[in-house]
């Protein structure tokens, strides 16, 4: 019986110290992590956030002001269409070939009962068939209050179509 213990002792020190060259191994073949991450570039250039305001009438209109200049390079547009509202109440506009845009009004816009009135004095009313010049602005989840938040147009001047 002596002679299985010793032997199950020499077993279990072989064991543990393969094991041990093993671990030994096993980190020595690991690279060093570094302390601090290392720059291999320029860091990507941040989206500029569009800062709205929302404006609530007591009927329910919503119209969405920018607060701040529109981030990124402009797509000037003139689009002519029908005032209207969307499911959650924010001023739209159906363009002529039925696409809907968002509006999105310069700051200073006021709303009047359920018209959007713009700092120069020009007001959109439901209904009204008009002629928008602006720019189009990107999508934007800022904006995500209104059902069409990836076609909005920043209105600057407003006029009576003309047919």
């Amino acid at each position: 019986m002596k002679r299985s213990t010793m032997m199950g002792t020499a077993v279990a020190a072989a064991l543990c110290l393969a094991s041990s060259f093993c671990l030994a191994s096993c980190s020595a073949q690991q690279p060093a992590q570094p302390t601090q991450p290392t720059a291999t570039g320029t860091a990507p250039a941040v989206q500029q956030e569009l800062v709205t305001k929302l404006l609530t009438s007591d009927g329910g209109t919503k119209a969405v002001t920018v607060e701040t200049a529109l981030p990124g390079p402009q797509v000037p547009a003139t689009v002519a269409g029908q005032v209207s509202r969307d499911g959650a109440g924010c001023i739209t506009l159906t363009a002529d070939d039925g696409t809907d845009w968002t509006l999105l009004f310069p700051a200073g816009t006021t709303l009047n009962g359920e018209a959007a009135e713009l700092p120069d004095g020009t007001s959109l009313i439901q209904g009204e068939q008009v002629s928008l010049d602006g720019s189009r602005v990107p999508a934007d989840e800022g904006v995500s209050m209104c059902l069409n938040y990836a076609r909005l147009l920043s209105v600057e001047k407003a006029a009576a179509a003309t047919r």
